[in-house]
């Protein structure tokens, strides 16, 4: 719970505005069928392998242990099997170009964000994303909500990323409010809700899929139309 009257609510992008998962997958189904004929399994066993790729590649560009160009790579030579040597840096280039292009096509907000959004009106609103600053920022042109955040704070502008401490005191210092006046929402609840905790923020947990009970000192939702009345609440 915050400390005083909430002046600025924070919001992830991926996975809790926009539909990540779904536009993932079709971004892996358009790669996988361009390359049909370099991809021998099914292609629901190839659109799970591209998910837990880029999970294992993205948490690796997280920690700084390669870049965001390099996790991209990553993925898609893993997804083919091959080494640096096998698929050079040009080729997994353009074949992550071909999925990025599929995954932008199939973009969509979730259903509770513009009502969410509308009821919240009065209240200063951010987003707070881990990823490409170009990237992130065109996500939010494209879905038509961007004039609605009065701050944007991407990881790769920061130099930190969600959990840690020092992301979340950027936006908060965007924003001019203490963190114990702003809240975060996110699906990921170790990097949203424990890390804003963590960060002296109130912690909201987006629990979509039904995963909760959350921890101690992080509030957990089942959908965004659960925060207006929470944040006037608090």
């Amino acid at each position: 719970m915050p400390g005083s009257p909430i002046q600025a609510v924070f919001f992830d992008l991926d996975g809790t505005l926009l539909d990540h998962d779904a536009a993932t997958r079709a971004g892996a189904l358009g790669m996988i069928s361009r390359y049909r004929d370099r991809l021998t399994d099914s292609d629901e066993r190839l659109v799970r392998r591209w998910e837990e790729l880029t999970e294992l590649h993205f948490d690796r560009y997280l920690r700084g242990e390669t870049t965001l160009v390099g996790q991209r790579r990553g993925r898609v030579r893993g997804l083919f099997g091959l080494t640096p040597g096998e698929l050079p840096d040009a080729e997994a280039d353009r074949a992550y170009a071909v999925y990025s292009d599929h995954y932008d096509l199939n973009l969509t907000l979730f259903t509770d964000v513009i009502d969410t959004l509308e009821a919240l009106r009065g209240f200063r609103l951010g987003v707070i994303t881990n990823g490409g600053s170009v990237h992130q920022r065109k996500k939010l042109a494209g879905i038509g909500v961007a004039d609605r955040f009065a701050a944007v704070v991407v990881s790769d502008e920061v130099g930190v990323a969600k959990p840690d401490p020092g992301i979340f005191a950027a936006a908060c210092q965007a924003m001019g409010a203490p963190p114990s006046a702003c809240l975060h929402v996110g699906d990921r609840l170790e990097a949203d809700a424990i890390g804003a905790r963590d960060a002296g923020l109130w912690g909201v947990w987006l629990d979509r899929h039904d995963a909760g009970p959350g921890p101690a000192g992080v509030t957990r939702i089942a959908s965004l139309s659960e925060l207006p009345a929470l944040v006037r609440k608090g």
